[in-house]
């Protein structure tokens, strides 16, 4: 998609054991003839991964600025925690590839947990001795299609595997069903109330009920033309419209109805509000 000439292409993962962990990778290319392009990207409960180079980043916890530099660099930047509306602006020639890391996906490759690898002050994400080599080497590539070919390959080669049955189940259970208390949702895996918190904390950067509330908002995104904005709300899980609307302008700063009529989707994966 071609936004005031800032292409985004979404892809899907093509490896069969890397689909169980990633959910897509997109590609954005910004020209230093545009005009400085700004878009607001909203909480979600994937891991997500940027990588770029060559870039000044500017970054506060709500806003960050990607400018172009002369200078030759690389950047790699995790997202986990953000429970706001996260302002993103591009100025310059820019190439960025960001990789959805499903719930738990990106621990399967992890050799310590997720939490040790990004913090409230620390963003940076450079997990491996020849990450920075082998990322700079992916995003010279002329091809969409080759940088993902040869971002799979990396990923499989670092694949450990993940195991956390407990946690993995009680996030399928908050998927399933939101409405269902977290105390009931750990009760129905046999673990304590306050040790699946921790768990949630240490593994997905968010506590559960931020992971809940964040899931019911997903979930009104994929429903937004199913009816009007008591039917989206009840088939949300939400309690009634008012819970939607107090969760909406939590998450994003705005009310549902101008939300959606503000939404950029792109392949149903990303949701933006330009500004």
């Amino acid at each position: 998609m071609n936004l005031y000439k800032m292409k985004v292409e979404v892809i899907k993962p093509t490896n069969a054991l890397i689909k169980e962990y990633i959910d897509c990778f997109y590609i954005l290319t910004h020209s230093k003839s545009d005009l400085k392009t700004a878009y607001f990207t909203f909480p979600n409960i994937f891991s997500i991964v940027t990588i770029s180079s060559n870039i000044k980043l500017f970054r506060t916890p709500y806003k960050i600025e990607v400018s172009q530099s002369i200078e030759q660099n690389f950047t790699s930047d995790i997202e986990t925690k953000f429970t706001k509306p996260l302002l993103i602006q591009y100025d310059g020639d820019i190439k960025e590839i960001t990789i959805y890391f499903k719930p738990l996906g990106l621990n399967a490759f992890l050799e310590k947990s997720l939490s040790d690898y990004c913090s409230d002050e620390n963003f940076y994400f450079f997990p491996f001795k020849d990450y920075e080599e082998t990322m700079i080497s992916i995003l010279k590539l002329n091809s969409n299609e080759k940088m993902i070919e040869k971002l799979e390959d990396y990923w499989m080669g670092k694949h450990k595997g993940y195991v956390n049955y407990t946690l993995k189940k009680s996030i399928e259970d908050i998927i399933q069903n939101p409405e269902l208390s977290i105390a009931l949702v750990a009760k129905n895996n046999a673990i304590n109330h306050k040790t699946l918190i921790t768990h949630f904390k240490k593994h997905t950067g968010k506590t559960p009920s931020e992971f809940r509330k964040i899931v019911r908002f997903r979930k009104a995104l994929q429903n937004k033309n199913k009816g009007n904005l008591t039917e989206v709300s009840c088939t949300s899980n939400y309690f009634d419209q008012a819970h939607m609307i107090k969760n909406f302008k939590s998450l994003t700063g705005y009310k549902p109805k101008f939300f959606f009529n503000n939404l950029l989707t792109i392949e149903d994966k990303v949701n933006w509000v330009l500004t």
